[in-house]
């Protein structure tokens, strides 16, 4: 996976889309947006001396390979759309929880930094989703590669919150930074970030609510099962826009 990174690096460099020095800007605390374009998104987010490279690049027509590069691990997707398989391909060791802390404020950089939903490019929208995805993926053990795709399906649930079928469990789940079943945070059931009860997250990662997502969000069901939901599923709940519990 880091040959893979490194290969996709080097083909954005040789196509001349450097936003110019980059070791400056990863040296600095925060987000930054280091390359976007039609095909390539960049960002890079640091905090405490953790840090992670994300690179989005459509290499083919409707094919997206994604990286989050830590130094060590790198967690890389490959993403292609016309066939609807995704490849969820991890490198190296565990993830530790001072990496997985880096992943919302990365979603938040990369939220502010591209266009709404439904004007993003393919590379933007694949950035969106499979950064959400990082926030459900396991600290702490080594992981490993595995395959999956959109034609098994998914269901969504319902966007009001109320007891809904979430796939032979029956659970509290929907929009709304109170829908927490009794516990965790809110917004039960949706494939990106969730909400709390006193924060008002801005609109980030997708709108879509699915029962696979809901499973994950009870501890009934595993990231690997979410995987094409959270890659693939259409958005069936709408945003009503930054600062707003959703």
């Amino acid at each position: 996976m880091k040959k893979l990174f490194l290969a996709v690096m080097t083909m954005v460099m040789a196509i001349g889309c450097s936003n110019g020095p980059t070791q400056a800007v990863d040296e600095a605390e925060g987000f930054a947006l280091l390359q976007r374009d039609a095909t390539t998104l960049e960002a890079t987010y640091r905090s405490g001396g953790a840090s992670v490279r994300m690179l989005a690049v459509e290499t083919s027509a409707n094919v997206v390979e994604v990286t989050y590069d830590f130094g060590n691990p790198v967690i890389g997707f490959h993403l292609d759309y016309t066939q609807g398989v995704g490849k969820f391909m991890p490198e190296g060791n565990a993830l530790d929880a001072a990496q997985a802390q880096l992943i919302a404020p990365l979603l938040e950089g990369i939220s502010n930094a591209i266009p709404a939903e439904g004007q993003r490019t393919r590379s933007e929208e694949a950035a969106m989703r499979q950064t959400s995805f990082m926030q459900i993926v396991p600290t702490g053990e080594l992981l490993s590669p595995y395959q999956y795709v959109s034609a098994r399906g998914w269901t969504h649930i319902s966007c009001s919150c109320g007891s809904q079928n979430i796939g032979g469990y029956t659970r509290q789940a929907g929009m709304g930074c109170g829908c927490t079943g009794g516990s965790g945070q809110g917004c039960k059931g949706r494939c990106g970030q969730g909400c709390g009860i006193t924060s008002t997250p801005a609109c980030v990662g997708t709108t879509a609510y699915t029962q696979d997502c809901a499973k994950h969000d009870y501890g009934l069901g595993t990231f690997s099962a979410a995987s094409d939901d959270y890659s693939f599923a259409s958005n069936n709940c709408s945003c009503s826009g930054v600062g707003t519990c959703y």
